[in-house]
């Protein structure tokens, strides 16, 4: 399921409270701040630690950072416990097997190169 289909579900429920009284606790954690600079999983957690600190899901969905979550997928296996999984939706998948593919149609271009040593002009 998609977070922005997931946090539509329990927006206003008494589980949309649960669930970001987890993200608080996200906010409070040193490691997290240590790693909010990084490019794709800074972005993601920002948009987590921002997800505590608003009070609601209305008001987050009016944030910039709603935009970089939303197409994530979730999986929620025990609220009450906190195991939630956040995963890369079907948007961030296309997007990885791009870069994959391009890593490896240049590994095999290496190694053609070097099997029947090509000559390419770069």
């Amino acid at each position: 399921m998609l977070v922005s289909m997931y946090l539509d579900s329990i927006e206003g429920t008494e589980q949309e409270s649960v669930f970001l009284n987890h993200f608080v606790e996200l906010a409070e954690d040193e490691d997290v701040a240590k790693v909010l600079h990084l490019p794709v999983v800074g972005k993601l957690l920002k948009a987590l630690v921002s997800l505590g600190s608003v009070g609601n899901i209305a008001t987050f969905k009016q944030t910039e950072h709603y935009k970089d979550i939303k197409d994530w997928g979730i999986t929620v296996f025990d609220l009450e416990k906190g195991y939630i999984s956040i995963h890369p939706g079907s948007k961030q998948l296309k997007k990885i097997l791009a870069v994959a593919a391009i890593v490896w149609a240049g590994i095999l271009l290496l190694k053609l190169r070097k099997k029947y040593k090509l000559n390419i002009e770069t």
